[in-house]
């Protein structure tokens, strides 16, 4: 580029050199005489243009067509560099070795790294080069990965048909370049990949009776047709909203579109069917509620019934057990009982009972 613009710079300063020569020598062959000098004035444009058609030259700029850097470490792809140099390359109309020359010029970083400690026969064959610059920055995944990748790839949520196409596009272009010629019929994988894996199901059901009628249509033909049925469920249709409407429309959709009549088909059914099963889990769950808060309630009953029938043996009231009482025996002092502690409370009433005489 540099180059180019100094030899530009070079011939517009000899271009301003032969303008200012041809300026003199016009001014030397005009007559000095005054009577003709109207008629002189006439005729010098004319003289200039003749003598300009005379050294008219023609200056041939080539189209400029910039050739991009890579560097591998940039966003553009090792493949869609090699279309660059090549386009670039053809434009030029360069010589073999002109043109490892030229790619070398173009490279930089690691990429340009890589093919200056090369053979000198790598170096100056172009072929060669776009080779080991494939080898070492194209894809490293392996054919069953990548047709892992391809055959594994669905609409994701929010994503458009063809954003989702073109995802689908970009991994098959990756297994034909990683392996030419191992996938031969790529269009009808593309097409049954997209028409089996949209993620409206009456959409799904509409492309695969439309590949039923046409089984040669391609990728493009069902995409179009799956866009016009996604836009006829947009605000102002007649049909409700495409899952597969990205989710900006959708939120439209719910503010402007309204509430739209549930017709009848599989997802209503599915619908139905959920909140049937919803409904059954609610009342399991009323159920044993309730059957817990009764197994409560005849629990506290019964606790309160069993401790109503209980007959304290020390003072013979109902209610409560001896070692709960708080009635005073004959002969004794409250400071005597010790409700806190049943074990000290029997040992002072087994001492007592010692202590009296017997009756025999």
């Amino acid at each position: 580029m540099e180059d180019e613009l100094r030899e530009l710079r070079e011939l517009d300063a000899q271009l301003k050199a032969d303008n200012e020569r041809l300026r003199q020598e016009s001014a030397l062959v005009l007559p000095d005489h005054s009577a003709t000098s109207a008629n002189v004035a006439d005729i010098d444009p004319l003289r200039e243009s003749s003598n300009a058609s005379q050294k008219e030259r023609f200056v041939f700029v080539p189209r400029d067509r910039k050739c991009p850097k890579f560097s591998g470490k940039s966003s553009l792809s090792i493949t869609e560099w090699i279309e660059e140099a090549r386009a670039c390359i053809r434009a030029r109309h360069l010589a073999v070795s002109d043109q490892a020359f030229f790619l070398f010029d173009h490279l930089e970083g690691d990429a340009r790294e890589e093919i200056r400690y090369r053979s000198d026969t790598d170096r100056g064959d172009p072929e060669k080069i776009f080779f080991a610059l494939r080898e070492v920055f194209g894809c490293s995944q392996s054919h069953v990965a990548l047709q892992e990748a391809f055959f594994s790839r669905r609409q994701l949520e929010g994503e458009g048909l063809l954003e989702f196409s073109f995802a689908l596009l970009a991994l098959m272009e990756k297994v034909k370049q990683r392996f030419p010629g191992a996938v031969l019929n790529a269009p009808v994988l593309l097409r049954d990949q997209f028409v089996e894996h949209v993620a409206d199901n009456a959409l799904r059901r509409e492309l695969k009776q439309l590949v039923h009628r046409q089984p040669n249509s391609t990728l493009l033909e069902v995409r179009s047709e799956a866009i016009r049925w996604e836009q006829e469920g947009m605000p102002g249709g007649t049909r409700a909203r495409s899952q597969s409407v990205p989710v900006p429309y959708g939120i439209q959709y719910g503010v402007q579109g309204g509430q739209r009549p549930v017709t009848g088909g599989p997802q209503s059914s599915e619908l139905k069917e959920l909140r049937d099963m919803l409904r059954a889990q609610q009342d399991q769950l009323n159920q044993l509620t309730q059957g817990f808060a009764k197994l409560q309630d005849g629990r506290t009953q019964s606790r309160a019934t069993r401790f109503g029938s209980v007959i304290c043996r020390r003072c013979h009231k109902p209610g409560h057990f001896a070692r709960e009482c708080r009635a005073l025996l004959p002969g004794s002092s409250p400071s005597d009982l010790l409700p806190n502690d049943p074990t000290a409370l029997s040992l002072v009433v087994g001492q007592r009972h010692s202590s009296q005489p017997s009756g025999n």
